[in-house]
């Protein structure tokens, strides 16, 4: 069974990524593309493009859709969609706020349809393995998660810098440690803030934020996103017998190459592959009714929640 996406959006991860992980996903394809701008969507090669987004989302040969928008927009166009009839995968962060996200999986739920967070570097191999010797105990017990995201992002112009639009490091670059918390420590672990440190534009969004806490009871956090500082992408996780780490400065977009992560010393390489496309995949086999893997809304939840806090400074 293939699974007819449509795709709200024909910016540069919907055009660079989505697009040909759909064509080359065994199980989906790629019938519309939504832009307001309509050659935009046309160039991304859907059966239709359309150049306003209720004609994508009332389209009855549209399955599921694929939201890429800046984040203000996704819970009001996703909630459109879920009352449409049609499954969503949306961007991280999902929404702007833990509210929104509870306001958006309760549509989800009525409707008896999937709510999914695009969090595509959760289905790379890597970073199942990585859990998976974790749990085995091969390091012992999780104790500490240090992280680093940063890059110079100098595009001001882009709803990254608008606070109104759901700017700032955080939003955009959080979701990925924090969902790496959320895995490691499960959803129900309440977070302790430590400490919070924000340099902030003139626009008013972070540009860059580093944040210690701790998770449950023992887990502590350091993680650092920024988008004024060269680019670092590194995961350690240090345990009560051993570490793992990912290097390259690919630990969170490693997409369509080699990576490696070390545990304990001793390097693991897993070969190229597209992890959106794995995502893609997984998404359309659950909506067949195949069982497939997918972060569960508590996860997101947890996740918003966690932003939510970081962003008041609540300890």
């Amino acid at each position: 069974m293939s699974i007819n996406w449509g795709f709200i959006g024909a910016g540069l991860v919907a055009g660079k990524a989505l697009a040909p992980a759909v064509e080359s996903a065994r199980n989906a394809n790629l019938y519309a593309v939504a832009s307001r701008d309509k050659s935009k969507a046309a160039a991304l090669g859907p059966e239709i493009a359309y150049d306003n987004y209720d004609a994508l989302i009332n389209d009855p040969k549209v399955d599921a859709v694929y939201i890429s928008l800046p984040n203000n927009l996704h819970k009001p166009l996703a909630i459109k969609a879920l009352k449409a009839g049609k499954h969503v995968l949306c961007e991280k962060p999902l929404a702007m706020s833990y509210i929104e996200a509870q306001e958006m999986f309760d549509v989800a739920k009525e409707n008896n349809l999937l709510l999914v967070e695009a969090i595509w570097f959760r289905w790379h191999p890597r970073t199942i393995k990585a859990l998976q010797v974790i749990t085995a105990g091969e390091i012992g017990e999780a104790l500490k998660v240090d992280a680093t995201f940063t890059f110079q992002n100098s595009t001001f112009s882009n709803y990254r810098f608008d606070p109104l639009q759901g700017g700032g490091a955080l939003l955009d670059l959080g979701p990925y440690p924090l969902h790496l918390l959320a895995a490691l420590a499960g959803v129900e672990q309440p977070i302790s803030l430590v400490d919070v440190q924000q340099n902030m534009s003139d626009s008013g969004v972070d540009l860059t934020t580093t944040v210690k806490g701790v998770c449950g009871d023992k887990l502590a956090f350091n993680f650092h996103l920024s988008f004024e500082q060269d680019p670092k992408q590194e995961i350690s996780i240090t345990g009560s017998n051993g570490q793992l780490n990912f290097g390259m400065n690919d630990a969170f977009t490693n997409w369509k190459a080699a990576s490696s992560m070390k545990v304990n010393g001793s390097t693991d390489d897993f070969a190229a592959l597209d992890p959106y496309q794995l995502m893609v995949e997984a998404v359309s086999d659950s909506i067949a009714g195949i069982k497939s893997w997918l972060p569960s809304a508590d996860e997101s939840l947890f996740v918003m929640s966690a932003l939510d806090q970081i962003r008041t400074g609540e300890r």
